[in-house]
């Protein structure tokens, strides 16, 4: 307890150091345009879009209001191309979940692995809290509704502040609307852990991260 000023002033500085930007709209053209600057080999120093990488907290995209994208882009070779990159990234960190600005991209768009061989190597801690396996799911321009407000306080981490974690309150049950990689809508419903890694990569897209509603004197170091 007595070296949590330390972390304390860690949490200041990120908060202090991310730039924010308005919410934009990602129009078709926007986009080609973009994908025309895209790169799928390996990140140079000039941080080619979209990192090969997940990106760590005081890049500014982290702390953007990711874009809608706009559903003729689905269509396009190189966005699907960058679907498949988002999960290639996700599984080479050894996550469950991923945002696209966590490889650069401010748009809104996250997907959710949990396989059976995942849930083996999950830590004890985990696996008490009711975990599901989940298919590769991908969430284009997501809304999410609270189905059951109960609040549940666990500890999280986030690959974009490695080696740290806290305990963040979120609710219990939730229910998401969003388009697949087909463009084609669904609506997904998800309560307990599932829940919560659905709620934390949400919160990517709006620019927050869990430093920014975690239990403050739980935040520690784990390696």
């Amino acid at each position: 307890m007595i070296i949590m000023p330390r972390y304390s002033d860690i949490i200041s500085r990120c908060v202090k150091n991310v730039h924010k930007c308005n919410t934009r709209s990602a129009s078709f053209a926007r986009v080609k345009e973009l994908f025309s600057s895209l790169s799928l080999k390996k990140a140079s120093a000039t941080k080619k879009l979209p990192y090969d990488y997940i990106c760590r907290v005081g890049d500014p995209v982290l702390r953007q209001k990711a874009m809608p994208i706009d559903l003729r882009t689905l269509e396009n070779e190189t966005f699907q191309q960058t679907l498949e990159h988002l999960h290639n990234v996700m599984k080479k960190g050894g996550t469950v979940g991923i945002s696209a600005p966590q490889i650069g991209l401010p748009w809104q768009l996250f997907a959710i692995e949990i396989t059976e061989k995942a849930l083996k190597h999950f830590h004890p801690y985990y696996r008490m809290q009711n975990i599901e396996t989940c298919p590769l799911t991908y969430f284009i321009n997501p809304k999410l509704k609270v189905t059951n407000p109960e609040k549940i306080v666990l500890y999280e981490m986030c690959a974009s502040i490695p080696e740290y974690s806290a305990e963040v309150p979120r609710v219990k049950e939730i229910q998401i609307e969003a388009y697949n990689r087909l463009g084609e809508p669904f609506c997904w419903r998800a309560k307990d852990w599932l829940a919560r890694i659905a709620q934390h990569e949400f919160d990517h897209l709006q620019g927050r991260l869990f430093i920014d509603i975690m239990v403050p004197h739980t935040f520690k170091f784990i390696k």
